[in-house]
């Protein structure tokens, strides 16, 4: 929106918001075990320590663009979504190295050229980054951008007119383009200290409509994805990976930790295994759809009714359970075990 010759007047008129104001919902990319993220024409923040697993997540958005998600992980749109990849970090052959052989391998064939739009600008002065990313968001026009890292585009982390200009910069191009721009920024060093570097992560936190904390235990060797922050839509438990011997995020379980979404029943693909779950449920028994529900959600360790809600509709649309009545009541029953009432 183009201010500079308009009356103080008008430009509050402009920008006036009221009850009747049409102003469209946002529109999420991606949704994770139930819940809408990543929200078209924001911004999002992924950060973690150093190697804490930034690169593996920023992969999977990646994937789940062009092919099956992964860890729950789904694209809402049927259609496939165009990436932009900025690189400032990694080497130029790291960067093909993962497009190829890490990204590739999960969508199952190369990564399509007209949908993978990757840029490694490291060897480029930190002065003329940032107008490469704003024109590679203008000439590409993409649905997900993966700006890795935001750090690299500014002179001094802690210079709050720079952070704020930055910042400013990339809310105007999702605004005026409607990408989910995520940006990459490290943690403070010291163990403790999670916040965000410099006033550069001060702002980015604070104009963010959400945050991902990435972790790696060194024991375990089990990345962490949480949703730190969320101006939207809550996650309602944290994500675990491991990687398996051809480099690739796979769904894994801390022993110690039993209260991860999905329980016993989560599956290699990091989906509920639906036919354990209601097995075990629904074994010789008939439930109403609430107590049923209460089941799912103790069972799976889901916290969301919603969530647990779409499990139990998706078991039904697929035939794994089924309807019945008895005593006047409806209840549902496993498919196979429809005639013993």
């Amino acid at each position: 929106m183009e201010m500079e010759n308009v009356s103080i007047v008008d430009q509050l008129a402009m920008l006036r918001i009221t009850a009747t104001s049409q102003i469209p919902p946002h529109e999420f990319l991606f949704d994770w075990n139930g819940t809408p993220c990543f929200a078209r024409g924001e911004l999002v923040a992924v950060t973690g320590k150093a190697k804490s697993g930034k690169t593996y997540l920023n992969s999977i958005l990646m994937a789940a663009c062009a092919g099956e998600g992964r860890l729950g992980l789904s694209r809402i749109s049927e259609k496939p979504l165009r990436v932009l990849w900025i690189d400032t970090e990694q080497s130029e052959d790291t960067t093909c190295e993962i497009l190829r052989d890490r990204i590739g391998a999960m969508i199952g064939t190369p990564p399509n050229e007209g949908l993978f739009h990757v840029f490694n600008l490291r060897k480029i002065k930190w002065q003329e980054r940032m107008t490469l990313v704003l024109s590679a968001i203008a000439i590409c026009m993409p649905d997900l951008v993966i700006f890795d890292g935001i750090r690299d585009v500014v002179g001094d982390i802690n210079d709050y007119a720079e952070a704020q200009q930055t910042i400013g910069q990339l809310l105007r191009v999702a605004s005026d383009f409607h990408p989910c721009i995520v940006c990459v920024l490290h943690q403070n060093k010291a163990i403790e200290d999670k916040t965000l570097r410099g006033a550069l992560g001060t702002e980015l936190q604070n104009k963010s409509f959400e945050t991902y904390e990435c972790t790696k235990d060194q024991d375990s060797r089990i990345f962490t994805i949480r949703q730190a922050a969320t101006r939207k839509y809550d996650m309602p438990s944290k994500i675990q990976f491991c990687v398996d011997k051809d480099g690739l995020p796979v769904a894994c379980q801390s022993t110690c930790d039993k209260e991860e979404l999905g329980g016993d029943y989560l599956g290699e693909d990091g989906k509920i295994d639906q036919w354990r779950l209601f097995g075990h449920i629904l074994a010789e028994r008939s439930l109403t759809w609430n107590d049923l529900r209460a089941q799912v959600m103790q069972e799976a360790h889901i916290r969301s009714p919603h969530f647990a809600e779409k499990i139990m509709r998706e078991a039904r649309d697929s035939g794994i359970i089924q309807t019945i009545l008895h005593d006047n009541r409806r209840m549902y029953v496993l498919q196979r075990q429809k005639e013993l009432f």
